[in-house]
C-alpha cells in the first residue's frame, strides 16, 4: 500500500474498532505519546470492540487517524512503518483493552500477534541425524495440518494418514445445516496465517473448510498425505525403539515402522449414539448430525432432533421452517451467552481495514483474544461457603446466571417454555452457547415442539416418550461424540499393555500431550486440553505443537531414539489436574456433561489458565523425560 484515497479510508473507518485504530497511530507517527492525546477506551469485555467510546470520542479518533494515515502514505519521502519496542507494545495493549495488563501476559500476547515478526520457521536440525527419522501424523484436520506445517519447517520427514478423502477434520465431517464456529473467526485461525476476508464474524462450515484446505495447499502438505487410510493398531517395539503401525489402505492392511507418532485425531471424531431400546427398528431416515446425508430428508417431513447441545442449537434454527413438524427431545437446556453478532456478516469496510492497514488485523486479533483469555477462570471456582442457590457457585457466577436468565426471558413470549429452557445448573457448567435469538425464536414456531421428558424407547415408527409414541420420517441424533474415549478407534500398546485397558475413560497424561505408557508418542487435543473458559482450540494446538517440536528437536540433536515422560512427572501433573477440577464448576454435583467420564470426573477439559499452559508448553524440560 503506497497511496491511499482519503475518502475510501474515511468510509472504511466507519467499520473500525476505534481502540485499535487509535493504537495504530503509534505505528504511523512513531510516537507512543500519541495515545495520551486521544480518548481512552474503558475496560473491554469479551465481544465488545469499541471500548465503550462515545460517538464524539470515535469521531476525534477518526479525524486524527484519517489525517495521519493519509499524510503518511502521500509523503514523497515515505518512511517504513514504525515497529514499537516491547515496552511500547505493552502500553499499546493497555490502551486497547483499557486496563493495565500484567507483564506476565505480554510475551504470550506478543507471540500470538507477532507484531515484530519474530516468528520464523524452526531452524532445521542436524540433517545428518534425521535422514532416516520419520514421524507419522494421524489425522488431517486443523491440528494435523498445523503439525505438518511445523514439522516441514524443521526439515523432518513425515506423513499424514487421514481416514477421510479430504483434509479438514471436524470441518469436513460436520456438514449439517447451520454448522459454524463459536469463536470469533479473526481469532479462530492460525496465528501465522490470517484470513482478512472472512464473510462472517463466526463463519459457517464451508468457509472454515475452505480456509483449512487453502492452508493444506499453500504449505504443500498433500504430497505428505495419504487419504482414506485408517490407522488401526500401534505397537511400540522396544528392541528397535520405533512404532509398528498397522493401517487399512484400499481395503488392505499395511504394516510399517515409524520413529514417532503424533495423534491428531482429537476428541470429537467418533459419533455417539444414545443407548435406546428399539433404536435399530426405526424404518425412517436416521443419522448422527456428523453424518448428514446429501439428499433432502427434511423438507415437508416430520423430523425429530435428539439433543439440545451445540450442534442441535445450530441445526434447529436452520431447518425449522422447512419441516412439516420438528420435535426436539431435550435432556437439559443450555446456558446461552448473548451475542447479536453470531450470524452477522463482516462488512466491506472492515475487510478493507484488515487487508490494507498494516497491523490492524494483528491488534484486532489481540482485542478479540485478551478480554476472553483468563479473566473468566476465577469465577468458575466453587465458593465452599456459597449456599444461596444450587444453580450458581459463587457471587460472580450468580450475577451471570441472572444476566443470562433475563436475556432469555426477554425472548420468551410463551410462558410454557420458561421452565423448559432456563437451566437448573450453574452457568458455564456445560458448553456455553452463543445466543443471537435464533434458538428461542425457533422454539416459538407453531410447527416446533420441545419435549423434556426422557425417551423410553424407539419403534419402527418413531420415538416413545412418557407413554406417548411420536411418529417421524427423520430422526437426527445431535448427541455428541465419544469424547472421553481417547484414541477410540486405534489399538495402542506402548509396551505396558493396551492403552484402553490401562486407562478406560480416565487417561493419565502430562500436559495432555505425552504419556508414561507410550514412548515416542504425542497427542494434540489430547486428554484435558479442551477449552471451555477462554482462547481457542487453535491457540492450544499451537502451544502443543511448539512443545512437541521442542521435544523432537531435543531427541534429534542428541541422537536419541526413544523418550518417555517420567511416570512421577505424569502423576504429579495428573494430581494437580484432578485437584483443581474438584473445585470447579465442570465437576459440580449438579452438572453432567461430555466433559466428564462415567464417574463424573472431568477428563476432557483444561482447568488451567492459558498463561499457565503457554508457559509450560513454551519451556520443554528434558528432566521430565527418560531417554
Amino acid at each position: 500500500m503506497v497511496n491511499v484515497n482519503k475518502q475510501t479510508l474515511i468510509n472504511a473507518l466507519d467499520s473500525a474498532s476505534f481502540p485499535v485504530i487509535a493504537a495504530l497511530m503509534v505505528h504511523f507517527t512513531g510516537d507512543i505519546s500519541v495515545l495520551d492525546k486521544l480518548p481512552r477506551p474503558k475496560q473491554s469485555m469479551l465481544g465488545e470492540i469499541q471500548g465503550f467510546l462515545t460517538a464524539e470520542e470515535k469521531n476525534v479518533i477518526k479525524k486524527f487517524a484519517s489525517d495521519e494515515i493519509t499524510n503518511f502514505y502521500n509523503k514523497p519521502d515515505q518512511k517504513s512503518i514504525y515497529i514499537p519496542s516491547d515496552e511500547e507494545l505493552h502500553k499499546m495493549m493497555n490502551y486497547i483493552v483499557g486496563e493495565n495488563i500484567s507483564s506476565a501476559y505480554v510475551s504470550m500476547m506478543l507471540k500470538d500477534i507477532n507484531i515484530n515478526n519474530e516468528i520464523k520457521p524452526n531452524v532445521k536440525s542436524n540433517l545428518d541425524n534425521i535422514s532416516d527419522f520419520e514421524v507419522l501424523i494421524i489425522g488431517g484436520g486443523m491440528s494435523g495440518i498445523l503439525a505438518a506445517i511445523k514439522l516441514a519447517d524443521m526439515g523432518l520427514k513425515f506423513k499424514i494418514y487421514e481416514k477421510n478423502n479430504s483434509p479438514g477434520g471436524t470441518w469436513y465431517a460436520n456438514k449439517y445445516p447451520g454448522s459454524r464456529v463459536d469463536i470469533a473467526n479473526h481469532f479462530y485461525s492460525y496465528s501465522f496465517e490470517e484470513n482478512h476476508l472472512w464473510s462472517e464474524h463466526f463463519s459457517q462450515q464451508p468457509e472454515l473448510l475452505d480456509y483449512f484446505n487453502k492452508c493444506f495447499v499453500k504449505y504443500d502438505i498433500e504430497k505428505h498425505t495419504r487419504f482414506e487410510t485408517e490407522v488401526i493398531k500401534l505397537n511400540f517395539d522396544e528392541y528397535d525403539q520405533s512404532w509398528s503401525v498397522e493401517s487399512i489402505q484400499e481395503a488392505q492392511t499395511i504394516s510399517e515402522k515409524v520413529n514417532i507418532v503424533i495423534s491428531c485425531v482429537g476428541q470429537l471424531n467418533q459419533p455417539k449414539f444414545p443407548k435406546i431400546s428399539g433404536i435399530e427398528s426405526f424404518q425412517g431416515n436416521m443419522f448422527h448430525s456428523s453424518g448428514w446425508p446429501k439428499e433432502d430428508v427434511i423438507s415437508g417431513k416430520k423430523v425429530a432432533v435428539v439433543g439440545s447441545g451445540a450442534s442441535a442449537f445450530q441445526i434447529v434454527p436452520s431447518i425449522a421452517n422447512r419441516c412439516k413438524e420438528l420435535t426436539i427431545f431435550q435432556r437439559s437446556p443450555p446456558w446461552m451467552f448473548p451475542n447479536p453478532k453470531y450470524h452477522e456478516k463482516v462488512d466491506a469496510g472492515k475487510k478493507w481495514l484488515l487487508s490494507n492497514l498494516p497491523y490492524y488485523s494483528r491488534w484486532y486479533r489481540f482485542l478479540l483474544f485478551y478480554p476472553g483469555s483468563d479473566q473468566l477462570l476465577d469465577s468458575l471456582f466453587i465458593d465452599p461457603e456459597w449456599i444461596k442457590r444450587d444453580d450458581s457457585i459463587n457471587q460472580e457466577n450468580d450475577a451471570m446466571r441472572e444476566l443470562f436468565t433475563q436475556a432469555m426471558l426477554a425472548q420468551i413470549s410463551d410462558p410454557s417454555l420458561i421452565k423448559k429452557v432456563i437451566p437448573e445448573y450453574p452457568p458455564f457448567g456445560k458448553r456455553m452457547l452463543q445466543d443471537n435469538g435464533a434458538w428461542l425464536k425457533s422454539l416459538h414456531l407453531k410447527n416446533v415442539s420441545l419435549i423434556t421428558e426422557g425417551i423410553n424407547s424407539m419403534s419402527n415408527k418413531g420415538i416413545k416418550a412418557s407413554d406417548q409414541e411420536h411418529e417421524f420420517d427423520t430422526i437426527i441424533f445431535a448427541t455428541g461424540f465419544k469424547a472421553q474415549e481417547f484414541f477410540h478407534s486405534i489399538e495402542i500398546d506402548g509396551g505396558s499393555g493396551n492403552f484402553k485397558d490401562i486407562h478406560q475413560d480416565s487417561p493419565k497424561s502430562y500436559l495432555g500431550i505425552t504419556f508414561s505408557t507410550m514412548p515416542n508418542f504425542f497427542a494434540m487435543y489430547g486428554p484435558g486440553t479442551n477449552l471451555a473458559h477462554a482462547g481457542s482450540i487453535i491457540f492450544n494446538s499451537e502451544c502443543q505443537i511448539h512443545y512437541i517440536c521442542s521435544a523432537i528437536e531435543f531427541m534429534i540433536n542428541r541422537s536419541l531414539k526413544m523418550m518417555t515422560v517420567k511416570a512421577d512427572v505424569e502423576q504429579e501433573y495428573q494430581n494437580r489436574f484432578d485437584e483443581r477440577h474438584k473445585r470447579m464448576v465442570w465437576q459440580h454435583h449438579n452438572v453432567s456433561s461430555w466433559y466428564q467420564n462415567s464417574d463424573g470426573k472431568v477428563v476432557t477439559t483444561s482447568p488451567w489458565k492459558l498463561l499457565e499452559y503457554w508457559n509450560w508448553t513454551n519451556n520443554f524440560n528434558e528432566e521430565d523425560y527418560d531417554f
